[in-house]
């Protein structure tokens, strides 16, 4: 069954309710910018290149909403400014307003809506194609032998809007290769427990699911051939910055001597952020840590860090998997 956590018609945006998985499939239809910002922040939609796309969408709605007004290239921008807050790690959701900003500044008002539209039909054939070329070259490049793999947090169809990242590249090799694949399940919102483990279910892989603890123990008695994770931004020195945790594994992986490898399209890489010292790390609600599945399980007022993300260091990555080719270390994007 194949996934797609969001969709587009001619007047909505449709999304899979990621906070209600794996308890409750649920898809939303959403026409105002608005909920789309709300979606984003609640971690509703979530995924770097899925994340991209409803940020266009969600400029896209805000262009019909604004689309008879006497200002409305201004009200668009203010709206593309309201959905540039929604998160600020991932380079996609930037990437896919700059060229919606693009396009306002190039075209006619009475042709926006559609040029919009257009640009955002582009988007989401781009991350297909792209999620699929990707998948390619990671069954390509790694090693055949490799047949144990540990992953964390989320990286498939939910994530993207296709075949996924490095689940995607996952999902290829098991097409020709017997494998079991270990998934985190990446504290505190449990997407890898929640998510990832729902689409491994679904796409027949076998699978085992640990606590992120566990990383350690679970790569040295069960014999883990490689780490691989996705990316919410990569720096032009490699740097990248992804769920958090990420960066245990990349230390893990050193330590064991086994490769880790990122999978993510090139809308990912920033070229313009020279290392990891300069991404802005989203740091989210306190409750999140204070509690698990609902129930208190810290003091109400003790106080928190509850950091989104971590910058794994680029000479702790052995490759760099796009659709466009693979990267390896030292980076030269």
């Amino acid at each position: 069954m194949k996934i797609y956590s969001i969709l587009r018609s001619k007047t909505a945006m449709m999304i899979i309710d990621q906070t209600l998985l794996p308890l409750q499939e649920k898809r939303i239809e959403i026409k105002d910018y608005r909920q789309m910002i709300e979606a984003i922040k609640a971690l509703r939609i979530r995924g770097a290149p899925a994340i991209g796309l409803a940020a266009a969408g969600a400029a896209w709605l805000a262009s019909m909403e604004f689309e008879k007004d006497s200002n409305f290239k201004e009200k668009l921008l203010q709206a593309i400014a309201e959905i540039e807050l929604s998160r600020p790690t991932a380079v996609n959701l930037f990437h896919a307003l700059n060229g919606v900003k693009e396009i306002i500044a190039k075209t006619k008002e009475e042709e926006l809506v559609f040029a919009i539209y257009e640009y955002l039909d582009s988007l989401f054939h781009y991350e297909y194609d792209s999620s699929k070329a990707m998948a390619q070259n990671g069954f390509d490049y790694i090693p055949k032998e490799y047949t144990r793999f540990l992953t964390h947090c989320n990286t498939g169809a939910l994530a993207t809007y296709g075949f996924g990242t490095a689940l995607g590249v996952i999902g290829r090799i098991a097409e020709e290769r017997q494998i079991k694949v270990y998934a985190d399940e990446t504290r505190p919102l449990l997407q890898g427990a929640r998510l990832t483990m729902w689409e491994l279910q679904k796409m027949g892989i076998p699978a085992v699911l640990i606590s992120d603890n566990m990383a350690a123990h679970t790569i040295k008695e069960h014999k883990i051939d490689c780490i691989i994770a996705g990316a919410d931004r990569i720096c032009k020195n490699g740097d990248t910055a992804n769920k958090i945790g990420t960066m245990n594994l990349a230390i893990l992986a050193d330590y064991f001597k086994i490769p880790f490898y990122i999978a993510a399209p090139e809308s990912t890489i920033d070229r313009e952020l020279d290392n990891g010292s300069l991404i802005k790390i989203e740091e989210r609600n306190k409750a999140e840590v204070r509690q698990f599945g609902g129930q208190q399980t810290a003091p109400v007022e003790c106080d928190v860090f509850n950091p989104a993300f971590d910058v794994s260091p680029a000479h702790l990555i052995k490759a760099i998997i796009t659709e466009k080719k693979v990267y390896e270390y030292p980076y030269k994007f």
